[in-house]
């Protein structure tokens, strides 16, 4: 099965013209200047979002808010949604993707929840985190996280080791990290944080990798990853 993954568009809705069978979003879809602003993004989910998904070169995406995407977090109460036949937008939640190009199904999680740094959407508190992520199901083929997993004593595998904010603090999410390496899914995608090393890292045969395509200007600055499962 061939994948393509993304994450912290921020309204760049890029041309994507490699075929795949499935794309994954990790958060961060809503425009800069109207995310809070929650007519005109009915406005743009509804239209500018709805055409560019119709559009994408693949039978299935998949969606998990991030902590920018207050929109969702307002009108998507269900953890499972399917739009439009093809956008399917899940919530701590699980789906089976089938891919007839090897007759096989794939078993995907996602989920938003972000560790807390300030006032945004899904960022039930650091307490809480572990209750969240403890509903990840063992041995996923994919899992999608907006947040990036804090592995290893100096950095991030998923971020450069500058990657420290504020005041020094590590900027990944060790909560989360902690589970994976117990969860053991064969791909973790994230984003959130856009200098992250977009190369995909191995670690206790996890393959890992950020797919935000924006760097910290919030400018397009990577491509979108594509890889085989």
């Amino acid at each position: 099965m061939k994948v393509t993954a993304l994450s912290d568009i921020h309204g760049n809705l890029i041309d994507i013209t490699e075929e795949c069978d499935l794309i994954c979003i990790c958060g961060d879809i809503s425009p800069l200047e109207i995310q809070k602003d929650y007519i005109k993004m009915t406005k743009w989910f509804f239209s500018d979002f709805y055409e560019w998904i119709l559009k994408l070169p693949c039978s299935k995406v998949i969606l998990t808010p991030g902590n920018h995407d207050f929109w969702l977090y307002k009108f998507i109460s269900s953890s499972k949604m399917y739009l439009w036949d093809k956008l399917e937008i899940l919530i701590d939640n699980s789906t089976m993707f089938y891919s007839g190009n090897d007759d096989k199904w794939y078993n995907i999680y996602a989920t938003p929840q972000c560790k807390d740094f300030g006032n945004w959407a899904y960022m039930p508190g650091n307490d809480k985190l572990e209750k969240y992520y403890s509903n990840i199901p063992s041995n996923l083929d994919i899992l999608l996280t907006h947040d990036s997993p804090q592995i290893g004593k100096v950095g991030n595998i998923l971020e450069d080791t500058n990657s420290f904010f504020p005041f020094g603090r590590p900027a990944g999410n060790e909560i989360l990290a902690s589970v994976i390496t117990v969860k053991k899914p064969k791909y973790v995608l994230s984003g959130h944080i856009h200098s992250g090393d977009h190369n995909v890292s191995k670690y206790n045969d996890i393959n890992l990798v950020n797919v935000s395509i924006l760097n910290e200007n919030y400018e397009v600055a990577y491509k979108p990853l594509t890889f085989e499962i």
